[in-house]
């Protein structure tokens, strides 16, 4: 079943990431984060034509086990398209938010970044001299367990402001919630795009590079 976690705020980052660098932590974000043969840094060239394919091209054990060293099947930080900062992509059950956003600094933005060690042609343009700075706000729908994940200069902690309670199982979803998901619904409906049609808001990876 599951659970979904709302969360709001945003991190602040400086300098600004260049394009090269939103366009690949976007299809980072929007590839599913299984063990693929090419390492985990691997992205799809179009994440999201991926996403209708893979999981029939794709054998069952090794599409549902997590890359080596990531946190979960899927990451939800993502930059905003001016680069200046990470938030949360608006989906359900996001269950390791903390531990994949020091996975983010650690491996692709930090000075001194796991990724910039590797020589591979994806991190060619990445800078590798970002500070990560701010707040974002969760809250566990199932518990109401409400806690802060705090970005200073590259380093995340995690503050609990209110302890999850189990009685909160199970009961109504708040008014908020319930607004919430009317908006993503619809949404979603508006933002529907035929099979034949690519996402304009996805960049092929692979045609990018192809034509640098």
């Amino acid at each position: 079943m599951g659970y979904t976690t709302d969360f709001i705020g945003h991190i602040d980052i400086e300098p600004a990431l260049n394009q090269d660098e939103v366009e690949y932590l976007m299809a980072f974000s929007r590839s599913r984060r299984f063990d693929r043969p090419d390492g985990p840094y691997a992205v799809p060239g179009n994440p999201m034509a991926a996403l209708e394919t893979e999981h029939e091209t794709v054998d069952v054990d090794t599409y549902n086990r997590v890359a080596p060293g990531q946190p979960q099947l899927w990451c939800q930080w993502v930059p905003c398209l001016d680069g200046c900062c990470l938030s949360f992509d608006g989906n359900e059950k996001f269950y390791q938010p903390v531990a994949w956003m020091r996975y983010l600094i650690q491996h692709f933005l930090k000075p001194g970044a796991a990724a910039s060690r590797t020589g591979l042609p994806a991190f060619e343009h990445f800078t590798f001299d970002h500070r990560l700075d701010g707040m974002i706000v969760g809250c566990r729908r199932d518990t109401k367990k409400l806690y802060a994940i705090n970005v200073t200069r590259n380093r995340v902690t995690e503050k609990i402001l209110r302890p999850g309670l189990t009685e909160y199982f199970g009961r109504p979803p708040l008014a908020y919630e319930e607004a919430l998901d009317r908006w993503e619904t619809s949404s979603r409906r508006r933002r529907r795009v035929p099979p034949e049609q690519p996402s304009a808001a996805v960049v092929d990876l692979a045609t990018r590079r192809a034509r640098a």
